[in-house]
């Protein structure tokens, strides 16, 4: 009975499951794009074309910026230089075929990945936070939508999805306003100016600089 059970437990998918994410997509190249299957898991990202002629993988740790504000494709940079290309990284962009990923692989990716991730994931509100209408505006035209800051990370929250950003406070560097109508995020990969369409609250300004500046500090937040 005592070897049956074990192998039950052993056996069990709960005890070995883990986070895949497996999609079909495009991969965009010149001269042409080609299709394959990408797999995102605790290993780093991996593709193989659907002929199964061209194959590589990309450890988290070579992952200089994962982009996943486009809910039909994800963007991977990693830190390789192009030559042809001053200070231009390699770049891959995989376009999803046949669904849309969500907000559990920007959560994945932001639990595995030591850089900042670029796109939306939907905060884990705990206690306090603050809601405030705003409007980003674009090198063209712009976006409507709502910031939020809690004590988890802030977010700018767009009616399009691509528009949508996510930052925890430990990759934040700084954040500024100029004047109440005003809020900026700085991190090592963007600088996100936001303009309010309400007062920014000084109890949303104050809870946010007290995270980012425990962090900085290495004081944990309580």
């Amino acid at each position: 009975m005592i070897h049956v059970l074990l192998i039950l437990v052993l056996s069990s998918p709960a005890l070995w499951a883990q986070d895949v994410f497996r999609y079909s997509v495009e991969l965009k190249k010149l001269p042409r794009s080609e299709r394959g299957e990408l797999v995102i898991d605790s290993a780093g990202v991996s593709y193989k074309q659907e002929n199964g002629k061209r194959s590589f993988q990309i450890p988290p740790l070579d992952i200089h910026e994962a982009d996943v504000s486009d809910p039909r494709e994800i963007r991977i940079e990693t830190y390789d230089i192009l030559k042809r290309k001053l200070m231009g990284r390699k770049t891959y962009v995989f376009r999803l075929r046949e669904e849309k990923h969500g907000t559990k692989l920007a959560r994945f990716l932001s639990a595995h990945l030591k850089r900042p991730i670029v796109g939306f994931e939907d905060a884990q509100a705990n206690g306090e936070f603050h809601e405030i209408p705003a409007y980003h505006r674009h090198r063209l035209g712009g976006c409507h939508g709502k910031l939020r800051m809690d004590r988890t990370g802030i977010q700018f929250l767009s009616e399009k999805a691509a528009d949508s950003r996510s930052w925890r406070y430990a990759d934040i560097e700084s954040i500024g306003s100029m004047h109440d109508f005003h809020f900026r995020v700085s991190t090592l990969n963007e600088q996100y100016n936001i303009e309010l369409k309400e007062r920014l609250p000084t109890a949303a300004y104050d809870l946010s600089f007290r995270a980012v500046t425990r962090i900085e500090s290495r004081e944990e937040p309580r």
